[in-house]
């Protein structure tokens, strides 16, 4: 009988072990971007948030105290002050990685062009992204300016709309489809001009950092590159 029971167990023991199946372990996303260069850490970090996957680096106090007396982000990004995009989030990114410089309508100035040029000179970060998005209110402000109705008022609200109307690439589109049928193509043309002064800029010339123009989507959560 004892031997009954331990053939019995061997056999149910042999049969567990047929059955199992190898998992494979899943990829550490933190290690893997490591080998990843600095655009494809982004076009990552959004396909997981757009996967509702985001791994969340870089957000506790291990970071806090790493980075504590330097950093060394690995992209720039120019992007607009809409409380909808943040890219920390959308690029699913944390404290250290990203040197992000805000304002409306993602306009370069010259204090925003020397704080490109800070990242790219003394952080050595290798790449700027022009990050402009879907329903922005400079953009929507601009297309509903009739006949240049902010010289009228002269607050700083109608200096950002002055300042996107006297944009070439703004001016060019209007000839090509009236801006008010052509909302994607101002928001485009808001985005590609930004990026042409900072391609035109001397200094980052010298460095051969790499820029790129995106545009978010407040709707889906998808960036694209144009």
């Amino acid at each position: 009988m004892m031997k009954v029971k331990i053939a019995i167990l061997l056999l149910i023991f042999f049969s567990i072990l047929g059955c199992r199946k190898d998992t494979p372990q899943k990829n550490n996303p933190v290690k893997e971007s490591k080998n990843l260069s600095a655009l494809e850490k982004l076009t990552a970090g959004n396909q997981r948030f757009l996967d509702q996957t985001s791994i969340h680096p870089h957000q506790n106090k291990e970071s806090v105290l790493k980075n504590q007396d330097g950093q060394k982000p690995f992209a720039v990004i120019i992007t607009c002050s809409d409380s909808r995009v943040s890219p920390e989030i959308v690029f699913d990114q944390g404290i250290g990685d990203l040197f992000v410089i805000r304002n409306a309508g993602n306009l370069i100035s010259d204090i925003d062009m020397g704080s490109i040029e800070y990242a790219v000179e003394h952080l050595d970060t290798k790449l700027i992204v022009v990050l402009g998005h879907t329903e922005c209110g400079a953009i929507k402000a601009y297309i509903n300016d009739k006949d240049g109705a902010y010289k009228k008022h002269f607050n700083h609200i109608d200096n950002i709309v002055e300042t996107i109307s006297l944009e070439n690439e703004e001016i060019e589109a209007d000839k090509v489809k009236p801006k008010v049928n052509n909302y994607l193509g101002a928001i485009d043309a808001n985005i590609k001009h930004s990026t042409k002064l900072i391609q035109e800029n001397s200094i980052l010339k010298e460095y051969k950092t790499k820029i790129v123009s995106m545009r978010y989507d407040v709707h889906t959560g998808k960036v694209t590159q144009l």
